[in-house]
């Protein structure tokens, strides 16, 4: 697998849209909140750190999801078929695209957190700052999984569309973008129970200098189990 593993982390580096769209649009998103608009949402204090957090959370979300456009792609050209015929083991294609997305994750995540510290003013304790980028892409890991369902369950282009809407509830629901303080009371309750909300709050707490939350903890771990279910029963499916 490990060869297979290399070939999926250089293709990753070789497609400049991609990372433009999950590392440098979350920056531009993130620069636009903070320094054009300088709004300051109610009920956060430090809103450059917060934001901060939100848009390597919303762009580490993005690359871990995409994996399963990829994975779309490749079944509509028939790659499946051939790599049938490999000694790399089923198996081993959808631990490659799990193990490559993790590590193209960091990109994002580095490059938002960055942005906060050299371009938006972000003051943190040292320490703080790799704790953060590692709850980050903790937290977004269960995405990779739900990707994959969806790479298994449609077919070429139909796969990122869905994607792209699926990827856009979350983003809002999950108050990556606004926070649920802003939302309606019945949203909000709704919203703390969503895979995105409880991503985000990881890194959130941090910024408080608190421990991850034992709710979202669960929470993550419920999504991650049924993400992964999902997953491994649509990759049955579709051998």
């Amino acid at each position: 697998m490990g060869p297979y593993l290399r070939l999926e982390l250089v293709r990753g580096l070789r497609n400049p849209m991609g990372l433009v769209m999950t590392t440098f649009f979350p920056l531009g998103i993130y620069l636009v909140f903070t320094r054009v608009l300088s709004v300051t949402p109610p009920g956060v204090d430090d809103f450059e750190a917060y934001a901060m957090v939100s848009m390597a959370t919303y762009g580490a979300m993005g690359s871990a999801l995409f994996i399963g456009g990829a994975i779309a792609l490749e079944r509509s050209k028939g790659w499946l078929a051939q790599l049938a015929i490999t000694p790399l083991p089923a198996h081993g294609y959808v631990t490659a695209k799990l193990v490559s997305g993790a590590i193209m994750v960091l990109p994002s995540i580095v490059v938002v957190l960055a942005g906060g510290a050299l371009l938006s003013g972000v003051r943190l304790p040292l320490e703080t700052w790799p704790l953060l980028a590692v709850l980050i892409w903790a937290g977004v890991l269960p995405f990779a999984a739900l990707g994959t369902a969806f790479g298994y369950a449609i077919r070429g282009q139909g796969a990122n569309l869905a994607m792209m809407i699926v990827y856009f509830l979350l983003t809002v629901l999950g108050g990556l973008w606004l926070p649920v303080e802003s939302m309606p009371a019945g949203m909000r309750t709704v919203a703390e129970y969503s895979p995105a909300y409880a991503a985000g709050s990881l890194g959130w707490r941090t910024l408080d200098g608190l421990a991850p939350a034992g709710t979202s903890l669960a929470v993550l771990a419920a999504w991650t189990a049924l993400f992964a279910a999902l997953a491994l029963w649509r990759y049955r499916r579709a051998l």
